[in-house]
């Protein structure tokens, strides 16, 4: 496994469900901000072509209406001024003043200093006067016209229609002064347009995040329902592989799903009745060998009684009752490969008192050390035979035996430690002792033929559980047996 992949398992849920969740909601959000900011650029770009065609318009008006009014003679200004501002007609209110009016004005931006350039040289390409030109962005409230002495906001409110000039907008009002000659100023002001982009343009509103939002959440919603959909039949083949793993009856799963799940759960129905039949024709064989071992077996112990040399008979009967014992171990070891009992929960601690029985009648030392009311989901019988076996080769080869049990960190397991004093097991036959027949070295007995530890191993494996061996502290062999609580895989 690679460091990456070794911390996506880390970071990442156990579930599929899980994780294609959140890898999907990583993947919406990065591709829905990417969409908002591409639409946000376009959105911006045609904010700033709206902005510079109103500039240019705005201009232009504004260059033409100063070249009308700088025509005029003066006695008619005043006539036309007074016109403007009873019956409209104009976009400005315009006026003509001694002198340029000093404003306070909005705070500099890069769209109003753009603006502002735009606006300038579209009044110069309209108007031939050529003198000071002054363009100004002020709020409403701050307008002042008629040479300063007066404020936008006291004048009557036709003259501010007529203007086009609306107290309640917050656009800025562009204020353009122009000297006509030496002592007259036009004046010219009017609202920009949906003035608010010039402080900053808001493409990232409410609105938009909250459309976004929903997008994302039904996009989301209806791909957790579709991985739902089917991760839930392989949930049902993964159970249904678990039970037969541990030696249930084999159950028909119903074919559903995907094209390629429907072509796997017929694979594992196929194998599913292939392995059944298989456990069915073992069972039939071994049950006809027992049967047909017995008796040869008795014929041949009644003809060693018969022998009149009794070193003789008593070497032939030993060798007989080993053979025997041989093939009993053999026979219940492949058994229970195949163990057909039922799960149940079921107190441990009264499961090891029990296996300690055959200590306490040899009167050989024991301890254990473990929590009350431990309770496993297991089959109680091959559990007390995994642990019996472990007690026997703890009392045969270390004369005592203690024991720990206790929950693993994740409360989801128990680890149970069955320790003793003997010679232990070299490095080198630590996997070795879990085969058929190996004894590490030590005598060979007519009790134990070495296929106490390949039971054990066993027995746990088709509990889910694992067996380890290390070494004592001290000197002895440590066997670790972990088994989970539950004995049925959950999803």
């Amino acid at each position: 496994m690679t460091p990456l992949q070794s911390l996506l398992d880390r970071c990442l849920p156990g579930s599929i469900v899980a994780r294609m969740t959140l890898i999907l909601f990583a993947g919406i959000l990065v591709a829905q901000g990417m969409g908002i900011w591409i639409w946000g650029q376009q959105l911006k770009a045609e904010e700033r072509l709206r902005i510079s065609e109103v500039s240019v318009n705005m201009g232009a008006r504004i260059g033409q209406t100063i070249q009308f009014f700088s025509r005029l003679p003066r006695e008619y200004r005043h006539i036309v001024l007074d016109q403007l501002r009873d019956m409209g007609g104009t976009r400005f209110f315009v006026s003509i003043n001694s002198q340029s009016i000093p404003l306070k004005t909005v705070s500099e931006t890069p769209a109003i200093e753009e603006v502002r350039e735009t606006i300038a040289e579209s009044i110069k390409t309209q108007t031939i006067v050529k003198e000071e030109l002054e363009i100004d962005f002020v709020r409403f409230e701050d307008l002042r016209i008629l040479s300063g002495e007066n404020m936008m906001v006291n004048l009557p409110p036709k003259w501010q229609r007529f203007a086009l000039i609306d107290p309640g907008d917050t656009s800025p009002v562009v204020v353009v002064q122009l000297r006509l000659n030496t002592d007259e100023w036009a004046y010219l002001a009017t609202q920009f347009p949906n003035g608010e982009s010039l402080y900053g343009f808001q493409w990232l509103t409410g609105e938009r995040l909250l459309i976004s939002f929903l997008i994302s959440l039904t996009i989301l919603i209806l791909t957790v329902f579709l991985v739902r959909s089917v991760v839930r039949p392989l949930r049902l083949l993964s159970r249904y592989a678990d039970e037969l793993g541990r030696g249930h009856a084999y159950q028909f799963l119903p074919s559903q799903g995907s094209t390629e799940m429907q072509s796997t759960i017929n694979a594992f129905n196929l194998m599913g009745q292939r392995i059944q039949k298989f456990i069915a024709d073992r069972e039939r064989l071994f049950a006809s060998i027992s049967h047909d071992l017995k008796t040869p077996l008795t014929k041949a112990k009644l003809r060693i009684e018969m022998l009149g040399d009794i070193d003789v008979k008593t070497k032939l009967l030993q060798d007989l009752g080993d053979l025997e014992t041989m093939v009993k171990a053999s026979l219940q070891m492949v058994k229970d490969a195949a163990i057909h009992e039922n799960t149940e929960q079921t107190d441990l601690v009264k499961v090891l008192r029990r296996c300690l029985e055959a200590a306490q009648v040899a009167e050989l030392p024991f301890t254990l050390d473990v929590p009350e009311n431990l309770i496993i989901d297991c089959r109680p019988l091959s559990i007390e035979r995994l642990f019996t076996n472990l007690v026997d080769n703890a009392l045969h080869y270390g004369r005592s035996v203690d024991i720990r049990a206790y929950r693993d960190d994740m409360q989801t397991a128990v680890i149970i430690e069955v320790m003793d004093r003997g010679p232990g097991i070299p490095d080198e036959h630590k996997t070795q002792v879990f085969e058929p027949y190996f004894r590490s070295g030590h005598k060979p007995s007519s009790i134990h033929v070495g296929l106490g530890l390949g039971i054990v191993k066993t027995i746990t494996q088709l509990h889910g559980g694992d067996i380890t061996l290390c070494d004592r502290r001290g000197g002895g062999l440590r066997v670790m047996v972990r088994l989970p609580l539950s004995h049925f895989v959950t999803n």
